[in-house]
């Protein structure tokens, strides 16, 4: 049964977050996982402009123990950019436009290294300009193209279950997606389901860098969960890498030991750009129909007894060579 708001869950993944800005026409930008807040982890993936957290969702009465430092603001009066979450589902997208609308456009000799909104959402940022944060929700919900664009990801399912029929079924874990970025020099965390932004510090301006205040802004927050435990995530919003390694690759100046080092970085990204468009293609396509068919191609033709017992000796024959290894089975 679809979701009354018509919009779909959104799936905390790089490639997912990575297409979504494409389609949305913005240039310069790519997302992914992020593992540590160290430093080492976070130079090879600088300059990093903003992060993702999603968090398992709690009652704001009971989260108000776990809470935040922070203090909150009038959007308008400071400049930021920030939309309220009005529609169920919405707040991956609603974090991420709640993001790049407040990242600075950046233009660079180099083209293609270039970081900007495109024409819709800089029409959107232009139109909403002065407008406060609920109207802001309702610009982006009332999108044709935005709703597109998200629901986008989501598989159509031949199968339609209705909750009512399982009136003792369990509900399931809500989590959400909010935003951490600088702007003005200030760490903001911009959280839809918040009426302001939340500001927590001003970056330190002898070393620059806000993922310092960061690190130890959510840090704090994870510690409020179990020690272990795996109910959050994180991505960061960065520059997209592949225009700087392709031109510093062709670059007669590199010297060749860099030249190594710059394609095997180019190699990966490569690799997790494709990797990512197969996925999202899976994900845009129902296949179970394609699965019906085969089986249904199996019966008629009597093969499918033969491709069941040799899926089995399969299964047996690999079961055994772990055993003679004395490893486990999966």
């Amino acid at each position: 049964m679809e979701d009354p708001s018509g919009w779909s869950l959104t799936e905390s993944d790089p490639q997912v977050f990575t297409q979504l800005l494409k389609d949305l026409g913005v240039k310069g930008l790519q997302v992914d996982d992020l593992y540590s807040l160290d430093e080492a982890t976070l130079s090879t993936l600088k300059p990093i402009h903003a992060l993702i957290f999603l968090f398992k969702y709690v009652e704001p009465s009971a989260s108000e123990s776990e809470g935040t430092s922070g203090v909150e603001v009038d959007p308008l009066d400071t400049g930021v950019w920030f939309a309220n979450q009005v529609i169920n589902n919405s707040c991956g997208t609603v974090a991420a436009l709640n993001a790049v609308m407040n990242i600075p456009t950046q233009e660079s000799r180099h083209p293609e290294e270039s970081i900007g909104l495109g024409e819709e959402l800089g029409n959107l940022r232009e139109f909403g300009a002065g407008m406060e944060s609920l109207d802001l929700g309702h610009l982006i919900s009332s999108s044709p193209h935005i709703r597109e664009v998200h629901n986008s990801f989501s598989k159509s399912s031949p199968f339609s279950m209705d909750p009512s029929a399982f009136p003792e079924r369990e509900k399931e874990d809500a989590y959400h997606f909010i935003t951490y970025l600088p702007i003005n020099g200030i760490l903001y965390e911009l959280d839809g389901l918040r009426k302001n932004p939340i500001m927590h510090s001003p970056i330190d301006e002898e070393n620059g860098d806000w993922l310092n205040n960061a690190r130890e802004t959510v840090e704090g927050r994870i510690a409020t969960y179990p020690p272990g435990s795996l109910m959050f995530n994180l991505l960061c919003i960065r520059s997209s890498p592949l225009p700087r390694l392709q031109r510093q690759l062709n670059d007669p100046s590199t010297n060749q030991t860099e030249k190594y080092q710059i394609q095997d970085q180019l190699e990966h990204e490569l690799s997790k750009s494709n990797r990512g468009k197969l996925e999202n293609t899976l994900r845009r396509n129902n296949l179970l129909p394609v699965v019906f068919q085969l089986f249904k191609g199996l019966g008629e033709s009597g093969l499918a007894g033969k491709a069941v017992e040799e899926a089995r000796a399969k299964g047996k024959e690999r079961r055994e060579k772990r055993s003679a290894k004395g490893e486990e089975d999966d």
